[in-house]
């Protein structure tokens, strides 16, 4: 089967690594896409010329409810729970999502303390 959520060139390695995260968590909860929904490289993100995220490994879009619940605190129909299992497995891979507004959220090296899950 193939992913909605196409992985973009020019990506650190780290980037890359959670991008697949992403994808094959997003994938596994049956969480597509609107078809505006979609993974940018940091140049691709500079392309569209936004003021912010422009420090990020990854920049994922997340205008459709579906994926909305997992990145955007707002929206999440279930206590948290999809955004919780994400952190974890990025946690573990070194890196965090962070909402940055209610249509985006950047992928981060986490601090060598957050590095861990809990």
């Amino acid at each position: 089967m193939s992913s909605q959520w196409r992985i973009p060139e020019g990506l650190t390695e780290a980037g890359q690594h959670s991008a697949r995260i992403i994808q094959e968590f997003l994938d596994g909860e049956g969480l597509g896409n609107c078809g505006s929904d979609r993974f940018y490289s940091p140049d691709e993100w500079a392309g569209r010329g936004e003021q912010y995220g422009d420090k990020a490994l990854l920049v994922i879009t997340h205008g459709d409810p579906a994926a909305a619940t997992v990145f955007n605190w707002d929206y999440s129909a279930d206590g948290y729970r999809l955004r919780d299992e994400l952190d974890k497995r990025l946690r573990a891979a070194g890196t965090y999502v962070e909402c940055c507004t209610n249509f985006y959220s950047g992928v981060y090296e986490a601090p060598t303390d957050l590095k861990t899950p809990w």
